[in-house]
């Protein structure tokens, strides 16, 4: 595995034994502790003791930071310290501010980030400009040195000019599922990867790879994973792929049951899910995770209240190394970009369900365990791309019909009906050639009153013990009919839309079961486009 650093935020909130934090006798001595402030700076990787520091209680941050810089060897410039969970950037911030309320003498933790100097660039290389300002609650992201092409030109990796502005102030978080994992009464911490998991891993890294040379994430990443030996080893293919590229780990990632341990499952999305600065350079921060916490973190982003998130979470069942996209902007602003996204992963390899017991696919010839949902898959289609642009509305809409066509042959049903709005009938007719179908066009009012399709289509099939409805629609109608179907009222459902940007082209699927209970599989999911024609997002105010 890459080697990887213990993530700071997860130990500077407890509260340190007084043996682990005894200060020299020498320094007592020397200091007045009822005028002084007393600080244990822990550094975020080596696991060594902490550095005692005994400040004036007129101290500002720069002096802490000169302290700690002085002990590193190195320039202050090169040192970020963080206090129960928050960067502290300004310079001239008071350090009393942070001591105990009750105690001002009680000894302070901090933990700083030492990060490594930029290289000089070579001949070869352009250097990319690096923010002085710390990440708000992430890690200080590395910013991978665009290298020049061989054909001259943009250099690769570098953002384009054109979509540079959207970048500033905003965070993207990539949340993925581990690969698919087999397991033996071994610990939930044990259980290793198929071979299946392994290749999923890695078509996932390519995807994401080619989505940061495209422009089409903040250059700036990093990766956190869970400390399970399923997520390591599925966050490992990350760094082949994605050169300078930071990776931390943090035990509070685990797998959990959020209506079981709420309190943790929030914790991490508290931390995660902070506002950058509107004045930063945007960045990434990919998570690999579990399933479980993975969509409890999804709805808290999504604006599902706590006590509902902890038990809306179980409507959802993720794919092996699916994307999970949320967009922070600098006003605090979330919105859901993607869920569950894996149409980049080829369709032998896809898998929903891990293993009990020994992985035995190669011994069966090599395909993938898995089978299809029962009940009524719902695909909901996204039109394609509206406009002047012909060439790539028509590789939306080729691509649209030969990803639903490939997933009625392992996953959904290969008995099919077709409906659409009438804007949207040259995809749906697409669709409907790949099954010898004639598409249903549905009333006009539907766009503005979708109800009335939910009633229709999203129940148990009747006729079949498993059936296939694509309805291809604008995004409001698609993600009112997901909201419905996640439990929401018609009110709810209409309001809730603005936390939600689906891609034009992209696919939603949600399972009907025949108990009448839901399992929703994707939201928005564009990997089966070609990067040249999907579409690039960026967060819509509300």
């Amino acid at each position: 595995f890459p080697r990887s650093q213990c993530w700071p935020w997860w130990c500077m909130d407890a509260a340190p034994s007084k043996q682990t934090f005894k200060r020299p006798r020498d320094m007592e001595a020397a200091c007045d502790v009822e005028d002084s402030l007393l600080f244990a700076a822990k550094k975020s990787t080596g696991g060594g003791a902490p550095l005692d520091l005994t400040l004036p209680r007129a101290a500002v941050l720069s002096d802490l930071v000169a302290k700690v810089a002085e002990h590193e060897a190195c320039v202050p410039e090169l040192i970020t310290v963080v206090c129960r969970g928050k960067v502290l950037k300004q310079e001239a911030e008071p350090l009393l501010e942070l001591t105990h309320k009750d105690n001002p003498s009680a000894k302070v933790i901090v933990v700083y980030i030492l990060r490594k100097p930029q290289p000089a660039a070579d001949a070869g290389q352009v250097t990319a400009p690096v923010s002085t300002v710390p990440q708000a609650a992430v890690p200080q992201p590395a910013v991978p040195q665009p290298v020049a092409s061989q054909q001259g030109g943009t250099p690769q990796n570098e953002l384009p000019a054109a979509a540079a502005p959207h970048w500033m102030g905003r965070r993207v978080i990539l949340l993925l599922r581990h690969g698919q994992c087999c397991h033996e009464d071994e610990p939930d911490e044990m259980k290793e990867l198929t071979g299946a998991g392994h290749q999923q891993a890695v078509e996932t890294s390519r995807y994401i790879a080619s989505l940061f040379a495209a422009g089409q994430l903040p250059a700036q990443r990093a990766l956190l994973h869970s400390t399970s030996r399923r997520a390591r080893e599925t966050a490992a293919k990350l760094p082949v792929h994605l050169p300078s590229l930071e990776v931390w780990n943090a035990d509070i990632l685990r797998e959990t049951d959020p209506t079981k341990n709420p309190m943790r499952a929030e914790e991490v999305f508290q931390r995660l899910f902070v506002a950058p600065s509107a004045t930063d350079a945007a960045d990434t921060l990919i998570v690999v995770a579990h399933n479980n916490i993975i969509l409890y973190l999804l709805m808290r982003a999504a604006g599902v209240p706590i006590e509902r998130a902890a038990v809306a979470w179980h409507l959802f069942h993720l794919r092996h190394t699916s994307v999970t996209r949320v967009d922070v902007a600098a006003s605090g602003q979330k919105q859901v970009i993607a869920i569950g996204a894996a149409g980049h992963i080829s369709h032998a390899t896809v898998t929903w369900n891990n293993i009990t017991g020994a992985d035995m696919a190669a011994w069966r010839g090599g395909g993938a365990e898995r089978r299809k949902f029962s009940g009524r898959m719902l695909v909901l289609v996204r039109q394609a791309s509206s406009g002047d642009e012909a060439v790539r509305r028509r590789l939306q809409i080729e691509a649209v019909a030969s990803h639903i066509k490939g997933i009625s042959e392992y996953m959904v049903s290969a008995t099919v009906q077709v409906a659409c709005t009438r804007g949207a009938l040259e995809t749906a007719a697409a669709v409907a050639r790949e099954f010898r179908k004639r598409p249903q066009i549905l009333p006009d009012s539907i766009t503005q009153d979708p109800e009335l399709a939910f009633q229709q289509f999203f129940c148990p099939p009747t006729e079949h013990g498993r059936d296939t409805v694509v309805i291809v629609a604008e995004d409001l109608p698609v993600l009112y009919w997901l909201l419905r179907t996640l439990h929401m009222t018609p009110e709810e459902a209409r309001d809730m839309r603005k936390a939600y940007c689906i891609s034009c082209a992209s696919l939603t699927l949600l399972c009907i079961r025949p108990d009448r209970g839901c399992r929703v599989v994707t939201v928005g999911d564009t990997g089966h486009l070609p990067l040249e024609c999907a579409d690039a997002t960026f967060i819509q105010p509300r």
